[in-house]
């Protein structure tokens, strides 16, 4: 029976062709006639196709594309690294806009659906070329963050200014007279950082790396026993460390417990330190590139650094019942760019990650965003700091309103508004100013308003799930800048919809 299938797909390939029978094998992905959402979906990445060709976007990535080429690059080589960048931007935005799937699950959608391919420039007389999640992966990261933050200021000074808003399709600019903010966190996508469960995870890296030296790399050296039960052995510490709680002397047993797991992985760093040493002396020995060589070494070295840093934080607050501050515990031993940030939130009042500055004019167009490497500064601060980012855009109209919720209004930042000439529209702290306040209109206007920066911040974290899947800071500042660029590209889009749907009404 399965032979009589494959034969019919054969056949079925030579005489349909290959698209066709990419739509029969993928009809969940296939456009389907009279399907409002794919409509919906093909109309905006036509107009989204349009600003980019028409606005300077796709010229200044052509710079930043051209950036590190030699002088004396060939034509071909020119044009090459050319259409490499103008893909991987478009590639990226369209991720972002599908709610930035997996790399596997995007290579195969952009595979199956004709539209979606043609938008990202990966259609040519040969098929569907550069698609596979490598490609994709490194497609994700070939722009640096600065690259996009420029790119982001170019597409909002077209966008805002009577010169260019036409070049886009608008009838008049955006307005940016007017700015609401917040500021949230970021989550990473670890485990809840418990400072055992820390030392799972570095035997974890270290066990994994050492089987693949033995197995793959075929280098052995004298062990009592095997990674894999090592392995276990950690398991059913972890076990025993969860289940201490229920036990009448539970605070003993999680003490004796912790002893036993310290010199377990004290016994896996030792035996992860030969097997490196043998790779390093021995590499020629192994099939392996210089380069997946020294990944290896990398991985062991970085958990070897964090060995003594986990066990000393779990002493020290299980064994030796001391707390740690905030600014020297390890949250995640594959993360180290989070922290510790207390929001005081119904059912969360901790979150762990990075924090996150946006600004929106009153349509829900962005203005301004930041991610913090450090952690993040009172809000007051993060305002100022936008203020001066703004200061630098070319656009019609200068920021005239700032609007914040309480944890803005400070006397620095109102002294600073006042400097600019920006009208200040924090909620106050004080309840008696609060109430002074309210009975003006525009006031009212807009703190009503700004209640719906909350939805918009929820909008852009939830693009891709509650916790991002980019791992480190760098790769997290690079996804949160191209989902601010894709977010003014579909604002931009559908605001030439609506536009165009009224002129047809009229």
């Amino acid at each position: 029976m399965m032979l009589i299938i494959l034969v019919t797909i054969k056949i079925m390939s030579k005489t349909i062709g290959k698209q066709a029978m990419q739509s029969w094998l993928c009809p969940a992905l296939t456009p389907v006639q009279g399907n409002c959402d794919f409509e919906v979906l093909a109309l905006q990445l036509e107009h989204i196709d349009q600003i980019l060709e028409e606005s300077s976007v796709l010229a200044l990535v052509r710079d930043f594309a051209l950036q590190g080429l030699s002088e004396d690059a060939r034509p071909q080589d020119i044009r090459k690294r050319i259409e490499m960048g103008e893909r991987n931007l478009r590639c990226e935005i369209l991720r972002h806009k599908l709610g930035m799937p997996s790399f596997r699950h995007y290579s195969v959608r952009l595979a199956c659906d004709e539209v979606l391919s043609n938008f990202c420039k990966l259609r040519d007389i040969r098929g569907v070329r550069n698609t596979s999640k490598s490609v994709l992966d490194r497609a994700s990261k070939f722009f640096t963050a600065d690259q996009l933050r420029e790119i982001f200021q170019l597409l909002t000074e077209v966008a805002c200014s009577w010169e260019h808003c036409a070049d886009i399709g608008l009838n008049a600019p955006v307005d940016s007279s007017f700015c609401l903010v917040d500021s949230t966190c970021l989550e990473a996508n670890i485990h809840y950082p418990i400072d055992w469960v820390l030392l799972r995870d570095v035997s974890r890296t270290l066990l994994k790396a050492i089987k693949l030296i033995r197995e793959k790399g075929g280098l052995l050296n004298r062990m009592p026993h095997s990674p894999d039960q090592l392995a276990a052995r950690m398991n059913s510490l972890c076990q025993e460390m969860t289940l201490s709680h229920r036990c009448v002397d539970g605070k003993k047993l999680r003490k004796k417990t912790l002893r036993k797991m310290k010199t377990l992985l004290w016994n896996i760093g030792k035996h992860a330190q030969v097997h490196r040493d043998l790779l390093e002396s021995r590499q020629k020995q192994t099939e392996w590139s210089p380069r997946q060589v020294t990944n290896i070494l990398d991985r062991i070295d970085k958990a070897l650094e964090q060995l003594p840093e986990v066990i000393h934080q779990a002493h020290e607050r299980i064994i030796g019942g001391r707390k740690i501050k905030s600014k020297e515990k390890i949250l995640s031993t594959h993360d180290p760019d989070l922290h510790t940030i207390v929001r005081n939130k119904a059912g969360k009042q901790i979150e762990f990650g990075n924090g996150l500055f946006l600004a929106e004019n009153f349509e829900g167009f962005l203005l301004d965003y930041k991610l913090y490497h450090e952690h993040p500064p009172a809000d007051g601060e993060q305002l100022l700091e936008s203020l001066k980012r703004q200061e630098q855009y070319n656009t019609a109209e200068k920021l005239k309103m700032a609007v914040g919720d309480r944890q803005f209004d400070t006397r620095k930042v109102s002294k600073a508004l006042k400097e600019y000439g920006i009208q200040d529209m924090n909620c106050p702290r004080n309840p008696a100013r609060l109430k002074e306040r309210s009975a003006d209109p525009v006031f009212r206007m807009a703190q009503k308003r700004r209640s719906g920066t909350e939805a918009r911040i929820a909008i852009f974290k939830n693009n891709g799930g509650r916790r991002w899947r980019a791992k480190g800071f760098t790769n997290r500042n690079i996804a949160v800048s191209f989902a601010a660029l894709k977010h003014n590209l579909r604002w931009l889009a559908h605001w030439q919809i609506a536009e165009a749907s009224i002129e047809q009404a009229a």
